[in-house]
């Protein structure tokens, strides 16, 4: 991640948000007592990432954010590489994927790999021990389970245990963890502090609305499962239209079945864990998954069908990043081709409503996708959310079958090139729904090999 971070100091740069417990705290073997029976490792920062395009006319404060947490249990191995294949992914895309070019343009993508490193060295260095949480000695010498300390619904003994022997121990205090602290400072410092609730656990039950802004993802294994709010209890939360729009849509690219409250997979209560704490205490679009089929990964499974199946997923989050609550219950654009021929840009699309929040086999149809398709805005070298009207060229794509009556609709239109500049441009798309909202940008590159002259139709 090093070399990355020099090889692309315009998109990424990395720097230390804490420390580890033994390296914050320094604690002698003596103090594991008869529980400790492998070597200390020395201690670790932690490290986050920053991705987005130095060079963009938006300043930090105007981008949307988005968390990718990972290693949080140190027993899991293939979350962390999977978070680092998504930022190689990005930075390499830039300037030759066109969604990965307006998505660095206009958001960050934040990542920790490791936020228990000293799990992580253990973990690797005795494969056997299956080590899950940090490395305090107080929690009965096998540590703290990271993933029930966080300061909402900790010490919920439904989700978590007060017992320090066990796996999901949840420490002596809320945020008690150097490991915690460092995460919760780190994502207070990127989602905005006006969209928090006052008391969280006494207002979970009021909606945050459809304004909020930033994403969270927490990466877990295994299983197959896509989980969001509410963790703590079998129950929807007061966002669960956006929040289980979001996990169908996940799951129309991973196939993982939903853990979440009132879902038929709800698997048990995870009291004080980080998606709770991110929904429920900043007010931000989280969720999580458990991927793969084992702790330790295999490579052949992780390269075959992790990989492939969950970064197309982890894109779709990041075009989300700045108004997800809106955006997911928007139609998205499918099949989408720009293309020259005889001198003009042809584009088609098909858009929906319906295909990607409803793809889960044997679920009912959700809320969101049941809106009419009202209108498909094509727009040439402006990205949507930064469209000047009589500036900027913007076109309303044709309905192929000449009426804009159901939840998924094919459309099209040819813009002659005359006149337009030669070289790299880029079409955007972007649908609407009879509800007014409006789903994830969709772009392409096309290169105009001659000049032309392009009028938009606004």
């Amino acid at each position: 991640m090093k070399d990355l971070a020099a090889k692309y100091p315009d998109l990424i740069t990395m720097e230390s948000i804490g420390e580890s417990y033994i390296k914050k705290n320094n604690p002698r073997p003596s103090d594991y007592g008869n529980n400790m029976r492998y070597d200390l490792p020395p201690g670790y920062d932690i490290y986050a990432f920053n991705v987005t395009a130095a060079n963009s006319a938006r300043q930090s404060s105007e981008k949307g954010k988005m968390l990718i947490t990972s290693g949080v249990h140190a027993r899991e191995w293939a979350p962390p590489e999977l978070n680092a294949r998504f930022i190689e992914m990005l930075v390499e895309g830039y300037s030759t994927n066109a969604d990965i070019t307006w998505i660095l343009e206009h958001n960050e993508i934040h990542a920790i790999l490791y936020v228990n490193p000293d799990g992580r060295a253990i973990s690797e260095k005795y494969p056997d021990s299956y080590w899950r949480k940090n490395l305090n000695p107080k929690g009965c010498g096998n540590g703290v389970d990271l993933n029930r300390n966080l300061d909402f619904m900790w010490g919920d003994t439904n989700g978590s245990s007060n017992d320090p022997c066990a796996d999901d121990y949840h420490g002596p205090s809320a945020n008690s963890e150097p490991e915690t602290q460092a995460v919760v400072a780190y994502a207070k410092s990127l989602f905005p502090e006006g969209q928090r609730k006052d008391d969280p656990e006494n207002e979970m039950n009021q909606a945050f609305g459809e304004d909020i802004t930033g994403v969270y993802i927490d990466i877990h294994a295994s299983g197959g499962y896509v989980y969001y709010p509410w963790g703590h209890k079998d129950a929807k939360s007061p966002d669960d239209e956006a929040l289980q729009a979001l996990g169908r849509k996940i799951n129309y690219f991973n196939g993982y079945k939903l853990w979440a409250g009132s879902q038929p997979d709800f698997m048990y209560e995870t009291s004080g864990d980080y998606s709770d704490y991110m929904y429920g205490a900043l007010g931000v679009a989280s969720f999580g998954y458990e991927i793969g089929d084992d702790f330790q990964q295999d490579c052949s499974l992780f390269e075959d069908e992790i990989v492939p199946i969950n970064l197309p997923s982890l894109i779709y989050a990041a075009k989300i990043a700045m108004k997800p609550y809106k955006e997911v219950k928007g139609p998205d654009v499918l099949e989408f081709n720009a293309r020259l021929l005889n001198g003009q840009l042809r584009v088609s699309a098909k858009a929906s409503d319906s295909k990607m929040v409803n793809s889960i086999n044997g679920f009912p149809d959700h809320s969101s996708g049941s809106q009419i398709i009202k209108a498909v805005h094509l727009y040439l070298d402006v990205h949507p959310d930064d469209y000047q009207e009589g500036d900027d060229n913007k076109w309303d794509m044709e309905v192929v079958d000449d009426n804009w009556d159901t939840n998924e609709e094919t459309v099209g239109l040819a813009v002659p090139t005359t006149g337009l500049s030669s070289g790299r441009h880029t079409v955007y798309v972007q649908a609407v729904d009879s509800r007014g909202y409006k789903g994830p940008v969709s772009s392409q590159f096309i290169d105009i090999p001659q000049n032309s002259n392009l009028r938009g139709s606004h």
